[in-house]
């Protein structure tokens, strides 16, 4: 794999997006969310009908796009996210990978389209850079994946090793993920989600918060 993807994807990539927990923390503090086999459940169905049927697909066609297909990516993200918080920390990470993206690679990044959702960003950046579509895809998946399991380490009485075992649990979910976003047209992006949705709208509410959303 590509080693510059490697570097967009790792956590410690200043994007911000280890600020944002999508809903988890609301589920925890419900107590919905409890033990390792509860986080593997919220992890399969995020990957299957609600962040894996919106941003891993755009991730994929933004790898092929170019200046106005990525700008009518970038719209339909922005229509599809209807709860507030999710949608301005996909903008919000979205800009910051940008940023960063062309500090390191300015040579490389010259011609680079705008873009705006992290999403569509980074399958951009990582066309540029030269990972392949899947590489590419398979890097934003894990990403999400253990990125939220860094997340519930912080939330929830749960070792690192019971954690990663959840994302091991959500292999299947996430290689079906990818394999869907490989394949995706534009007209597929959607999912429904309802109680996550609730979930990260009500996140903004709660007494107190470690993550933004």
């Amino acid at each position: 794999m590509n080693l510059r993807l490697l570097q967009l994807a790792d956590s410690a990539f200043p994007s911000g997006a280890y600020a944002f927990s999508d809903g988890l923390e609301t589920l925890t503090v419900r107590g919905e969310v409890k033990t390792a086999a509860d986080l593997s459940a919220f992890l399969c169905g995020q990957l299957a009908h609600g962040w894996g049927q919106q941003d891993a697909p755009a991730c994929a066609l933004a790898w092929r796009a170019a200046g106005d297909e990525l700008s009518e990516l970038d719209a339909l993200l922005s229509d599809l996210k209807l709860i507030q918080g999710p949608r301005e920390a996909s903008l919000r990470v979205g800009a910051n990978l940008r940023r960063a993206a062309l500090h390191l690679w300015p040579d490389e990044l010259a011609t680079l389209p705008p873009t705006r959702h992290h999403a569509v960003s980074f399958g951009a950046i990582a066309a540029a850079l030269g990972a392949t579509q899947a590489d590419a895809v398979s890097a934003y998946v894990s990403a999400w994946l253990l990125g939220r399991v860094a997340s519930a380490t912080k939330l929830m009485r749960l070792g690192g090793l019971d954690a990663q075992r959840a994302a091991r649990l959500a292999e299947d979910a996430a290689q079906r993920c990818i394999q869907d976003a490989l394949s995706a047209t534009s007209d597929d992006l959607g999912g429904f989600s309802p109680l996550l949705d609730i979930a990260a709208q009500e996140q903004a509410g709660l007494e107190s918060r470690l993550f933004q959303t």
